[in-house]
């Protein structure tokens, strides 16, 4: 149980409404996201900063299912307030991610990495890693404050919502559109797989990943098993962002000679994309409406 009285479980339960039980879920998110903010500063920071913009994440994820439910102008209020508040949060995790993505890089490449070339940029990476930790009490400090007060004063809005009936119908245009946007982002990476394109795609398979874990209680064997694949490729594309981050980086650096690097770089994200697109095609082989159809009948069949 919560601190504020509910289950902060990210599903939603066979024996509640569907209303009330998004509610709980979506209040669960600011509750946690705020806990781990307000206790950043006893633990390791980047974890903290970390899970709050993967409960900000997840969130947003009920907001967008919820989206014609709630109305055009409270989605998108709402939306940018969460959107904002994980913002406020993003520079100290991005340094965190570029050390991690270069270690990961060179174990994969064992004695292929050129690791004397990489270690200057690899100090200067280090450097900005502890520098944002380091101003935890500064103005890193005053940003996560800040990410605290905006989560918090959403939570009241999210008890007014006004959802409806219990029914089907109020998820189906959400699941549809997280749905039909990933399966044509898909689409898209593969007729041209630039940076900007895996990127959206990695969006909208984090969208459709937490929509389903929510409605997973339906029929748990068959949707948790396409949960874990929809999970497999946000992590693939995931991963194929932070490479992509690093690139940027790379670029940017007069102290690196980029070429070997920038090999391994693009050669590890060819191997990404390739098992991203082949969970993919599978994940996302229905057409829109005939997916809806069966997780609609999924609905009826546990939900009535």
């Amino acid at each position: 149980m919560s601190s504020d009285g509910g289950s902060r479980e990210y599903h939603l339960k066979r024996q509640e409404s569907a209303a009330e039980g998004l509610r709980r879920v979506a209040r669960g998110r600011t509750a946690k996201a705020a806990e781990r903010l307000r206790e950043a500063g006893g633990g390791d920071l980047a974890d903290s900063i970390h899970g709050a913009r993967k409960d900000l994440k997840k969130l947003r994820a009920v907001l967008r299912l919820l989206r014609d439910q709630l109305g055009k102008k409270s989605y998108r209020a709402q939306n940018r307030r969460y959107r904002d508040a994980g913002r406020l949060l993003s520079d100290s995790r991005d340094a965190e991610v570029k050390v991690e993505t270069l270690d990961d890089l060179e174990q994969r490449f064992g004695d292929e990495f050129p690791s004397a070339v990489a270690e200057p940029w690899r100090r200067d990476l280090e450097r900005e890693r502890y520098a944002a930790v380091a101003d935890a009490g500064g103005e890193l400090a005053e940003r996560i404050e800040r990410a605290a007060k905006e989560i918090d004063a959403g939570r009241d809005e999210i008890a007014a919502w006004s959802l409806g009936k219990d029914s089907w119908k109020l998820v189906e245009p959400g699941m549809l559109e997280a749905y039909a946007k990933g399966r044509e982002a898909l689409a898209e990476v593969r007729k041209e797989p630039s940076a900007e394109r895996v990127h959206e795609w990695r969006k909208r398979a984090k969208d459709f990943w937490y929509q389903l874990r929510i409605l997973r209680e339906l029929w748990p064997e068959v949707l948790g098993e396409t949960a874990d694949q929809a999970h497999d490729l946000a992590d693939l594309l995931g991963d194929h962002h932070d490479l992509a981050v690093l690139a940027d980086d790379l670029e940017s650096r007069d102290t690196v000679d980029p070429e070997a690097i920038a090999a391994l770089i693009a050669r590890r994200q060819d191997e990404l994309l390739g098992q991203a697109v082949s969970i993919g095609e599978r994940l996302y082989a229905e057409k829109p409406k005939a997916f809806a159809k069966r997780i609609g009948a999924y609905w009826k069949a546990a939900r009535g």
